[in-house]
Parts: structure tokens; sequence; C-alpha cells
């Protein structure tokens, strides 16, 4: 799982071994745009291994984050579903330390991609034996923690037009569709950057604060990114057409923004960003603050299986 080992300069605590025999599974049966995920399959082979499991389908985040706090004698939390699912359980699981099992259920998956997570439900619950536990970074905008990526002008566009219905009809290619659709409907904006001890001002339409490694269905934040790196990685877009939004996706897509031209980029621990006018923050496809907005990296926050070094 080269994904996870931390580039040099940076230091990741070592992995804890496995000793989990209770876990709960929390199954979000909307995500996938309404598609079934196989719980049955994973629940099986989780019993096989004389894993106790208890199954648990809450109807919202709120009811997720209560049964989270209220539940006693579990060694680990599997949740089934997207980013969209993960995101809201974010603090409840940082605060109980609780070791989180990611099973991808959702339409883009980002941070299962990020960890490099298998999709077969069997595979998965092989990890709760023959994993590992990693402490990855976690990203907070104003206060409210984040996975993949927060965002600022034409992805919060595409964010809302990122229907169910959408995502169920297109799967992964909706993101590509939203976001033709999305750039007749935004409008660029002034942004002031600071952090590490540098300024920067720039006219935008498109600004990325990324803490793992994917966002947007398979997009790379950047191709040094990973979740143990202590770092957020900023990228601006200025504001071009259609063709020059095109031409610019191959540098988006494989986290080259840094050799693309007119996109400037920062990394650092502690990033604020302020807009004229005001501008909504999606992080992970939700909405979740406005600007001013502070970013910065919380090292080793959540626990998380994740397969062996060199096993998939």
């Amino acid at each position: 799982m080269s994904i996870m080992v931390p580039p040099s300069g940076t230091e990741a605590a070592p992995a804890a071994a496995l000793r989990i025999r209770h876990s709960l599974l929390i199954e979000n049966p909307n995500s996938g745009g309404g598609k079934d995920w196989d719980a049955e399959s994973f629940i099986a082979a989780a019993q096989d291994a004389d894993i106790t499991i208890r199954h648990e389908r809450p109807e919202d985040a709120e009811a997720c984050c209560a049964l989270l706090q209220e539940m006693h004698g579990i060694d680990a939390v599997a949740v089934a579903g997207g980013d969209g699912t993960l995101s809201p359980l974010i603090a409840c699981l940082v605060k109980r330390q609780l070791p989180l099992l990611v099973l991808p259920a959702g339409t883009a998956n980002d941070f299962a991609r990020s960890l490099n997570m298998p999709r077969d439900p069997v595979a998965l619950a092989g990890l709760l034996t023959e994993g590992q536990i990693i402490e990855a970074d976690v990203g907070y905008a104003n206060s409210i923690p984040f996975l993949n990526a927060a965002s600022i002008g034409m992805t919060n566009t595409i964010s809302r037009l990122q229907t169910e219905e959408r995502k169920g009809r297109w799967g992964i290619m909706s993101y590509a569709l939203s976001a033709i659709e999305a750039h007749s409907k935004s409008h660029s904006f002034r942004a002031t950057i600071e952090g590490e001890g540098k300024r920067r001002s720039i006219r935008c339409i498109q600004l990325l604060v990324g803490n793992g490694r994917y966002y947007g269905g398979g997009m790379t934040v950047h191709t040094d990114a990973t979740l143990t790196d202590g770092r957020l990685h900023l990228h601006a877009v200025v504001p071009r057409s259609l063709f020059g939004m095109a031409a610019l996706l191959p540098f988006l897509r494989f986290g080259r923004t840094d050799l693309a031209p007119e996109v400037l980029c920062e990394e650092g621990a502690n990033i604020s960003i302020t807009t004229v006018p005001v501008r909504h923050v999606f992080a992970d496809g939700e909405e979740i603050t406005e600007t001013p907005v502070r970013f910065h990296v919380r090292r080793r926050a959540l626990r998380v299986i994740v397969a062996k070094e060199g096993e998939k």
C-alpha cells in the first residue's frame, strides 16, 4: 500500500496489530445511487473468522453518531457507504478512537481509494483479522473535519448538480457530466491565501484544499499527497474557457497541477482563505462552512484498518 508511505521528511506512526472480536457494521442503503451492497457476504466471512457483527442501518447521520456514542463492547466499526456517509461521522470516530474499516459502497469512494481498499466484501472482512491499523490525518475547515478535500467555486456547483438520480443513472460518469454543466454556471472570485509565511491574491474559478490523495471520483489532489503526510495541498485555477478547462483535466486527474499553466499551488499545515464575494465551502461533497475559512490538519487523528504493506 504505497499510498500510505509518507514522503521524505515526514514521520508516520507504526501500524498497530489487530485484536478484533466484535464489530459494528453501519450500512447506508442509499449509497452508490441506491444500489445494494453485499452486506451478507461481508457478515458471513467475518463470522467465519469468529468475529461478531452487529448490523445497523441508521436513518440518517444524526442516528449514526448517536449509535457510535452509545455502543460499548465493540473493537471496530465498519461503514458501508461513500464519502458522504463517512463525512458526518468523522468527529464521532475521532472522539471514540474506534478503528474504522471503510467499505466502499458509494459512487466516488475517494477516501477508500486513498486507502487502497479492496471492493470485494470477503476481502474486506479479511482485513478484520489480517489487516493493520494506521493513523490517518484529518483536515479541518473552521474546526469542521473533512477527509478528502474542501473546495470553493466550480466544484461546489458540481456537488449541487450531483443528485441521487444523476448518480444512480450515470455512476462515476455523472461527475464529468456535472462538470460540463457547472462550467457555464460558475463565476470567478477574488481569493486571498495565507499560509507558511506567504500571502497571495488571485482571481480564480476553482480553489481546492486537499487532505487525502483523491477527490471528485478519482481526481488526484497532488502526486505527492498522502493521508499521513501532515500537509494540506492547495491549488487555485484561474478563469478559463471550456476548452481551457478540458486542457487542464489531465493535470487535475494525475495530480500535477504544479506543472499546469496559470495554476497556483501551495501546501502547508495551516492555510487561511478570504474571498470576495463570500463563498460557500464544500468538503467531501457536502456544504460545511463559508469564507473566510481557516484550514488546518490534525496529525494521526483517525484510526483506520487497511491492508498490510504490499497487500490489497
